[in-house]
């Protein structure tokens, strides 16, 4: 087998842009037999009042998108993916989607491939940091792709759930979430036909485009925001939106916060800065006990389920290995009869008209059990057990983003008070050097300590570049600072030539003091944005949580709903079973 076709199918699910010339012309192939979708009958010639115009395809690629906005906004919209294709000359699977509204013909159908939902997904979790984004299907792995192209049977159910997932997907961001969700353009342009064939152009356009590298360089409120202040905030190593949250909790984090507000308090005493003590009673300085509980909670939640997720399977396996048994038990059954009324006895008819009777309703039984298990046990039950697990997964992930912020919230005041220090600290040594030049003494100790203090200023100039937050931790990443002017620390240097050590220091504080100026607008601008991050969080965990319960209510009822049905289907057929043994008994004592 040639390595490029196998691995080359595998990633082809993950390119947006795999697409030949042919697809072009004839991108989709129907996968399942079944209602296709209707086609416009081809003329053959071109309809000569129709506007080919640049002008005219922008005015209909424009009202498409307005129209799609207000279906998304109106609640009678209807949406769901309804059918699945197959690229040509490909394994890609496209699932079409329609959007309906009710009492309307015409409807908007878009075909998505798994790597463009995906792309949807990551791109709204960067956009909307503190709003849970619904979860998807997980990705195949190398050993599922192979498993399921041996078994096809394996892949078309596999397909099955991805549409069932998506579907949920779709109906949570357009429904049930935050209206932003619904209202973002990523989203139109995803549900736009006009944007089938081109999602990279999509991703690679406002408000996509205007997203930072990093997600921690940015407005966590809003990430889009192009305040260039935000690009001088610390970066903290390790923070990745899919990585785990190696992290201590919230509750840890908070009793540093109290420790750093403490140590802020006795910074602006020493300094004596009367106004910023007042500011430091606004600032923030405290995790709500909610969101200390949101987190408890979340973990207690997600080991509940993992306990119910292996209690599913287990009620799976034997409700499958009772629909084995009970189809096994109707064909003996069938079988018995038929052997039994080979006898051309009258007794013998009898029985066997009874034992076929009794196998009718093992084969009764067993569709009933098989329509419970694979139309809601499943669908209905499983998954969504599965899918709350996820729910909660990206809860947390939310939770991980805001303890990176106050990370970065406690390095920001780590900064601030290594630079005061260090202005301290060459404000006393002018001073000393100053005194000193001023005693005017022809002494050879006095000119003995200056001479070290110009050597040492020479020699160990470039030591405070490598002061950072990221030092004091045992790195070695270079420290906040602004671009120096007239910095004489260049290549090629003689360090021996004369300085005015004077200027030299004067210089140096008055640039620490500008960075000290661009650190408090940073920590003004960051108290803030954490300010808001909190309330934001807390207001999205509250309907977060509601929609849950909601959830799982439906999950529950839905079940049970299931469940009632399944027992008095299979009371109506025992029940038929035992009317017909009573009918036959007592024809057999009348005829005696």
């Amino acid at each position: 087998m040639d390595d490029d076709g196998l691995f080359g199918e595998i990633e082809q699910d993950n390119n947006p842009l795999f697409y030949s010339s042919s697809t072009f012309a004839n991108p989709y192939n129907l996968l399942h037999d079944g209602p296709s979708l209707p086609r416009q009958p081809q003329t053959s010639g071109a309809n000569p009042h129709m506007d080919f115009s640049s002008t005219a395809l922008v005015n209909s690629s424009l009202g498409l998108s307005q129209k799609i906005k207000k279906m998304l906004n109106n609640t009678k919209l209807r949406i769901d993916v309804i059918l699945t294709e197959r690229l040509v000359n490909s394994n890609v699977i496209v699932y079409l989607i329609e959007l309906r509204l009710d009492k309307q013909e015409d409807a908007i159908i878009v075909k998505r491939r798994y790597s463009e939902f995906k792309s949807l997904r990551d791109n709204l979790v960067k956009l909307f940091p503190t709003t849970i984004i619904p979860p998807i299907p997980e990705k195949h792995t190398l050993i599922t792709y192979l498993i399921n192209s041996i078994d096809n049977s394996k892949e078309i159910l596999v397909i099955e759930v991805r549409k069932r997932y998506f579907r949920n997907f779709l109906r949570d961001v357009v429904f049930d979430l935050n209206p932003l969700l619904r209202n973002c353009p990523l989203l139109h342009k995803f549900l736009d036909p006009n944007y089938e064939l081109c999602w990279e152009n999509a991703i690679n356009e406002p408000p996509v485009s205007m997203l930072p590298q990093n997600l921690l360089l940015s407005n966590p409120n809003d990430p889009t925001d192009q305040n260039g202040l935000y690009m001088l905030l610390p970066s903290v190593n390790g923070f990745d939106l899919d990585s785990t949250d190696n992290l201590p909790g919230l509750k840890k984090l908070n009793d540093d916060l109290h420790r750093l507000h403490n140590e802020i308090n006795l910074f602006d005493l020493k300094e004596s800065n009367l106004p910023e003590l007042k500011d430091n009673k606004m600032a923030f300085g405290e995790i709500p006990v909610e969101l200390i509980n949101y987190e408890i909670n979340f973990h207690q939640n997600i080991k509940v389920l993992h306990d119910l997720h292996k209690l599913n399977n287990r009620s799976v396996r034997n409700l499958k290995h009772m629909v084995n048994v009970l189809v096994e038990l109707g064909a003996n059954m069938n079988n018995f009869s038929l052997q039994i009324h080979e006898l051309n006895s009258l007794d013998a008819n009898l029985l066997s008209l009874t034992i076929e009777r009794f196998g009718l309703t093992m084969d009764s039984s067993f569709l009933n059990f098989e329509h419970f298990l694979y139309k809601h046990v499943i669908p209905d039950w499983q998954e969504p057990i599965d899918q709350f697990v996820q729910y909660y997964y990206s809860a947390l992930q939310l939770i991980k983003f805001y303890k990176y912020k106050l990370v970065q919230f406690k390095l920001l005041y780590k900064l601030k008070f290594n630079k005061a220090q260090e202005l301290a600290n060459y404000t006393n040594t002018h001073h000393s050097v100053k005194h000193l030049k001023d005693l005017n003494i022809d002494s050879p100790s006095i000119k003995s300590a200056i001479r070290k203090i110009e050597t040492k200023q020479r020699r160990g100039g470039n030591l405070h570049t490598k002061k950072s937050w990221y030092g004091l931790f045992g790195g070695n990443k270079t420290t906040f600072s602004l671009p120096e002017e007239n910095n004489y620390r260049q290549n090629g240097v003689n360090y021996e030539q004369p300085v005015d050590l004077s200027s030299h220091y004067q210089h140096k504080i008055q640039h620490i003091e500008k960075e000290l100026l661009k650190l408090d607008q940073l920590i003004e601008l960051f108290n803030g944005d954490v300010i808001e991050l909190t309330k934001n969080l807390q207001i999205n965990f509250d309907e977060y949580l509601v929609t849950m319960e909601k959830k799982w209510l439906t999950a529950m009822l839905d079940f049970i709903r299931a469940g009632k049905q399944l027992f008095n289907e299979s009371l109506v057929s025992w029940n038929e079973l035992r009317t017909f043994i009573d009918e036959t008994t007592e024809n057999e004592h009348g005829s005696v």
